[in-house]
């Protein structure tokens, strides 16, 4: 019996214009009766995930930030922040590439931060950032708010900026979350960590767990039980290491692999 599931949300559970499946919250709602629980999995600000899931955000749980952070019902379940000295040395390190467009997000408890030098990258963050304040120096998070996650925007970010910042990796996690973004978090943090924790929260088993992934972050998910799933559309690394493949996101590949595992929450209002 499924106990648990955790999906991705870009480029697998959203399809390619960023919308949920219709009737997912019906699926939500379903997978709640029948004591399934149904965790959104994203390197995304907690706050705007929220957003996206008003309807049903109590009856269901929330990994963000890539695993450093998790919440269930409004309430902080865990938090995983970096130390000040760290995220200030990566500030000052991603500095040096702003002249190749690279361009920096801190994403705290309480906000996520750009400065105020670069509005139209701060109109972008907007879509992803629910909570998004703007500071006249990076510096001025401390004392402020604990960041949990570095986030470094680069339209070339495979060759460019992942290379340049793995000089942090031996005391952190730099993750290729996509391609223009480089997620920075502390050695601990993945969302298989994550995934992990509420799992044993929920009394769910390796066999009673399924999970779902298009990317390099979500790398460490694929080895937490045995129902993993990459997309059709992942990266090729992460269908290495899954159990299954799923249909792409455009294909509506998450709900189709529950409903396939899990028919007893087949509905009307569920399409697939």
């Amino acid at each position: 019996m499924i106990k648990f599931i955790a999906a991705d949300l870009d480029g697998t559970l959203l399809n390619s214009s960023h919308e949920l499946p219709e009737g997912f919250f019906e699926l939500v709602e379903r997978m709640h009766r029948s004591g399934v629980v149904f965790a959104a999995a994203s390197g995304r600000q907690y706050y705007g995930v929220e957003r996206l899931f008003e309807p049903v955000r109590d009856k269901m749980m929330f990994i963000a930030e890539n695993g450093g952070i998790a919440f269930e019902k409004g309430e902080c379940v865990y938090s995983l922040p970096m130390a000040d000295e760290g995220v200030l040395e990566m500030i000052k390190c991603a500095r040096e590439l702003y002249d190749d467009g690279v361009r920096v997000l801190l994403s705290g408890e309480k906000s996520a931060y750009v400065t105020d030098s670069d509005p139209e990258f701060s109109e972008s963050c907007n879509i992803y950032c629910a909570r998004l304040s703007v500071l006249n120096r990076l510096e001025d998070f401390v004392g402020n708010d604990h960041i949990i996650k570095v986030a470094l925007f680069d339209r070339n970010a495979e060759q460019l900026t992942y290379p340049a910042m793995k000089r942090f990796s031996d005391s952190y996690n730099v993750i290729l979350s996509n391609t223009q973004w480089v997620d920075i978090v502390g050695k601990d943090v993945n969302k298989g960590n994550a995934v992990k924790k509420l799992m044993d929260k929920l009394g769910a088993g390796f066999e009673e767990a399924m999970v779902f992934g298009d990317y390099l972050n979500d790398l460490e998910m694929m080895g937490c039980c045995k129902y993993s799933f990459a997309m059709e559309n992942a990266h090729p690394i992460l269908k290495e290491n899954a159990g299954f493949i799923a249909p792409s996101n455009d294909d509506n590949g998450v709900v189709r692999e529950i409903l396939r595992l899990i028919p007893e929450l087949s509905g009307e209002a569920v399409r697939i």
